[in-house]
């Protein structure tokens, strides 16, 4: 077996995000950032009371994060092409249901929907949505300040999500700062901050121009990132037309 086809080990994956959470609480926020630590802290609880899962795929996977449904101000904030929230709200919506099959699996890298928003149409309007698994890797939004989840109608909830393969995957919300060689990092968080130039790959929406993104296409850029090649462009779905991907 290659080294790079050897499945992640979840428990250690979810130990590298514990100690990411505990370095980004003590030392890196500034001690006057009370939103935050309160964030991370609620994060951290989050961690130790759900699981991290392998992914099963089921039909085509396809990945996404930070839709941020009902946020009127993201659109200014991340200067998303919208004229409304309404706008925004629905082109989510109809991407989503135009490129995901019903016996496809959908993984949201967190940030799912912000206050205001209706619960019982974005909830039932996600289960009701394309996709015979829509799985949640749970991002900050998602939580209330006291750690508890906000959020329904998915099939399965976790605080991360390993996938096995070449080369192996991580899925967190928030982008680790370290982890061993040969995993790459798929994260949300970020928005429309430029790519880094490291083993990590921003499924934020700002990043997709809206779409979900089929997984078989961000592997084939996991592989060169593992490399140490990191291909030009902007936004994730510049370096993936830079590699043909």
């Amino acid at each position: 077996m290659k080294a790079d086809d050897r499945p992640i080990d979840c428990a250690s994956a979810r130990e590298v995000y514990a100690q990411n959470l505990e370095t980004w609480i003590r030392g890196t926020l500034e001690p006057t950032n009370r939103h935050g630590r309160k964030m991370y802290r609620a994060m951290r609880r989050m961690l130790d009371e759900l699981p991290a899962r392998e992914l099963h795929e089921e039909g085509k996977t396809w990945v996404w994060s930070d839709l941020h449904l009902g946020h009127e101000n993201i659109i200014r904030y991340t200067n998303r092409p919208f004229k409304s929230v309404h706008q925004m709200d629905e082109t989510l919506y109809w991407n989503w249901f135009d490129r995901v099959g019903d016996r496809d699996t959908l993984i949201f890298v967190g940030d799912v929907a912000m206050r205001p928003v209706n619960p019982e149409y974005t909830w039932g309007r996600v289960r009701q949505g394309s996709g015979r698994v829509k799985h949640l890797v749970v991002g900050n939004h998602d939580l209330t300040g006291s750690g508890s989840l906000r959020v329904e109608g998915f099939d399965q909830v976790s605080s991360l999500l390993c996938a096995a393969g070449d080369p192996p995957m991580l899925f967190t919300h928030l982008p680790l700062e370290r982890f061993p060689d040969g995993w790459v990092n798929l994260h949300g968080h970020t928005h429309d901050d430029p790519p880094r130039r490291s083993a990590h790959i921003n499924v934020s929406v700002e990043q997709l121009n809206y779409f979900p993104i089929a997984l078989d296409r961000l592997r084939i850029l996991a592989r060169e990132l593992v490399k140490g090649h990191v291909p030009k462009g902007n936004t994730t779905l510049e370096q993936l037309d830079r590699i043909g991907a």
